[in-house]
């Protein structure tokens, strides 16, 4: 049994009124449906904030992934390495390979499969990197190769002289001393590949492709098969 929240006069249970005074009493229905619903919306609530959250993460995530993919893309590795690979895919597709290379160097004359192993070499070049040619890089490099270092200099001079990739800043008879005036990057990448030799007969070949970016796009100076 309740008691009037006014005069304290017993009541029934349930009674919105007070039968001595009249008074309004409290509805605890009323309250306790008030309470469920609040907190009915209160969970819808949080459960869109999070299914919000949730999405907006998940959008993110999407758009880092995306940045990344054309940034990796992107790097001077990535444009060498595809340079080689549309290379041998026009070969297989009898396509012309002229604009993916800046030398001349015999062509396979088919290609089955390749697959790229590792990347063996990265140099970059800034036009200021100076080389020293000294009597210690004869005797260390060169000394199988030329009779005397006289002869040694005097043919890398003249090799130097011929190429425009170099300017000579000192000549006597110690050391040749030459500016390396090249402006990018330059790779070795391995592949394994799988060809076919004049007879039609299918080969398995481990080769190196030397790509640089000199002339301004990159493109194959050198195929080096490795036994």
């Amino acid at each position: 049994m309740n008691s009037c929240i006014n005069c304290n006069n017993p009541l029934e249970d349930e009674s919105l009124f007070c039968n001595k005074c009249g008074a309004k009493q409290k509805d605890d229905r009323q309250f306790n449906d008030n309470h469920v619903d609040s907190v009915d919306n209160s969970v819808i609530k949080n459960k869109r904030k999070l299914s919000k959250k949730i999405l907006f993460i998940t959008a993110a995530i999407c758009v880092l992934f995306i940045v990344s993919v054309v940034i990796y893309l992107n790097t001077p590795e990535q444009k060498a390495r595809a340079t080689v690979d549309n290379y041998l895919n026009a070969i297989q597709h009898g396509e012309s390979v002229s604009k993916f290379k800046n030398e001349y160097f015999t062509d396979y004359v088919n290609v089955l499969d390749f697959k790229y192993i590792n990347t063996r070499e990265h140099l970059s070049y800034d036009g200021k990197q100076t080389l020293t040619l000294d009597e210690d890089w004869y005797n260390k490099y060169e000394k199988q190769k030329f009779s005397s270092f006289m002869g040694f200099l005097i043919v890398k001079e003249a090799e130097y002289r011929e190429n425009t990739d170099y300017t000579i800043l000192e000549s006597n008879s110690e050391k040749l001393v030459v500016r390396d005036n090249k402006v990018g990057h330059s790779f070795s990448f391995l592949y394994d590949m799988q060809v076919t030799n004049t007879s039609g007969t299918p080969i398995y070949k481990r080769v190196v492709f030397d790509v640089n970016n000199f002339s301004g796009k990159y493109k194959i100076s050198d195929i080096i098969e490795k036994y």
